[in-house]
């Protein structure tokens, strides 16, 4: 018994001494068995729920290139990637021909021209009594230069005619050449198939019969050209027929009638020279703006994305030599739910999220809303984005943020500060340092805030963290400002100044 009292008279010795020298401690020790809390003092503030949807970038024109014209390849100046102004030129056809029948079209004038003067002329002298010789001198002057026309004319017919027979042998030849190489290329592929012929001489046979298509190809480009030329030499001998005849009815008439009976008929001449000449100069214009096709230009400003043209091939007009975009703007396409679709409205402000180019958030602009859905009950929507700076590229992943629900009035906490159980949803504020439960009504939910509608007011400390670890009524302790003047210590401590907090004489 006296054993156990020895034991007991140390510890309370001990604590009597602590007790007697240490009351503040006391309040230490109450002070830091209350549960620590942080605190958020309600004023209002905004909050958004956004709906985000996934589309890929697309340029906002695509043109694919083409020529009016088929032809030999003169001339070729962009490649893929390059940036080309609306207007600039991007490749050049042959112009030999065209340029040959502006040559046989102007000479044609010509003629027509010297046939409306001689019309003309003889109109005059029938109309002013001119001499009657001196008129027929000129009218027969007018039907031997529309005769020595005929005969430039037909001489080109005939020279014409002789360039299609022999560019049809050339064709012949080419056919023919093409039929043996490609017999020779099946038979050879069934001798490389079976494993006869070595690899090497089937390739020879192979290239063979690719040069010999290819000669072929153009063999016949060439052989349509020429039927073309002979048609238009052929236009013109009619023409310059048509003006010696017109030409020799004028001297008829002359010969023939009347001089009253010879105004009318001068004058009929005249009209018929007239109508010549602006068939021929018709055709001279035609040609000329076929010749400004051989330069073919871009129709756009914008990006070589396709190139498929090199110098030496033959174009035609159903190919697309190059395809230019145009991403001064680009444009995504995102298939949205019947959810969000009467949210929208064209013309209307989203924010874009393009990973690749950074997280920063793009402006875009709604440009078109479908207004039926496809067959998934989905809406398409197209969003449109500046892209001066061309760093947004065709292809892309881009995020599209619709606002579902907004407020720029409200009360907002972060999301886990609201607590539920099964009837209702709360939240605890701190009065008089004290966790007090207030019951309330939320609204916009973002996954990380949410808005508090009713249950709180202006000034209330809501707890925000900590919140899991109170009960109603237990008094807990704000770490806030603890926390900021931490803060702010080692701020100072980094600049090298003192603390704001110094040690108590009892520490």
């Amino acid at each position: 018994m006296k054993k156990r009292l020895k034991n007991l008279i140390l510890p309370l010795t001990i604590i009597s001494i602590l007790f007697s020298g240490c009351g503040k401690k006391e309040e230490v020790v109450q002070e830091e068995n209350k549960t620590p809390v942080e605190v958020q003092q309600m004023s209002v503030s905004s909050i958004k729920k956004e709906l985000v949807y996934a589309g890929q970038v697309k340029p906002n024109d695509t043109v694919n290139v083409t020529s009016k014209l088929s032809g030999l390849v003169e001339s070729v100046k962009y490649d893929v990637g390059d940036y080309v102004n609306e207007g600039d030129i991007l490749f050049t056809l042959d112009k030999k021909d065209i340029q040959d029948q502006i040559k046989q079209l102007e000479a044609s004038l010509k003629v027509s021209d010297a046939s409306v003067a001689s019309a003309r002329t003889g109109l005059s002298q029938v109309s002013d009594g001119g001499q009657i010789e001196s008129s027929r001198l000129s009218l027969q002057s007018g039907v031997d230069s529309s005769q020595k026309a005929v005969e430039n004319s037909q001489k080109a017919v005939e020279n014409s005619q002789k360039a299609v027979e022999n560019s049809k042998i050339q064709l012949d030849n080419a056919k023919s050449t093409l039929d043996d190489t490609e017999k020779k290329y099946n038979d050879t592929k069934k001798l490389y198939d079976a494993g006869v012929v070595a690899r090497s001489d089937f390739e020879s046979i192979e290239l063979a019969y690719n040069q010999s298509k290819n000669a072929y190809e153009q063999t016949q480009l060439a052989y349509e050209q020429t039927q073309l030329n002979f048609e238009q030499a052929q236009i013109a001998y009619d023409q310059a027929v048509e003006a010696y005849n017109n030409a020799q009815k004028s001297l008829d008439i002359f010969d023939n009638k009347t001089t009253s009976d010879n105004i009318e008929t001068a004058q009929a001449g005249v009209n018929t020279a007239l109508a010549s000449r602006d068939s021929v100069l018709t055709q001279l214009q035609i040609a000329k703006s076929t010749l400004n096709d051989t330069s073919v230009k871009a129709p756009i400003s914008g990006y070589i994305s396709e190139k498929n043209i090199s110098e030496t091939n033959m174009v035609s007009a159903q190919s697309a030599p190059y395809t230019i975009v145009d991403m001064s703007k680009v444009t995504v396409e995102v298939n949205v739910s019947e959810k969000i679709i009467n949210l929208i409205d064209i013309g209307e402000s989203v924010d874009v999220v393009i990973p690749t180019i950074g997280n920063k958030t793009l402006t875009g602009v709604i440009k078109t809303i479908s207004p039926s859905a496809d067959s998934t009950n989905i809406y398409p929507v197209k969003i449109e984005i500046e892209n001066s700076d061309s760093s947004i590229k065709s292809g892309m992943f881009a995020e599209i943020h619709f606002v579902e629900s907004q407020s720029d009035n409200a009360f907002v906490v972060p999301r886990n500060t609201v607590l539920e159980n099964d009837t209702d949803k709360y939240v605890f504020v701190v009065e008089d340092n004290k966790a007090v439960k207030k019951v309330v009504e939320t609204g916009i939910d973002n996954g990380e805030d949410i808005q508090i509608v009713s249950g709180v007011t202006g000034g209330d400390n809501v707890i925000v963290n900590g919140q899991d670890y109170v009960i109603d009524g237990e008094e807990v302790k704000v770490i806030n400002e603890e926390k900021s003047e931490e803060k702010e210590n080692d701020n100072n401590a980094e600049n090298g100044e003192p603390s704001s907090q110094q040690p108590s004489k009892e520490e």
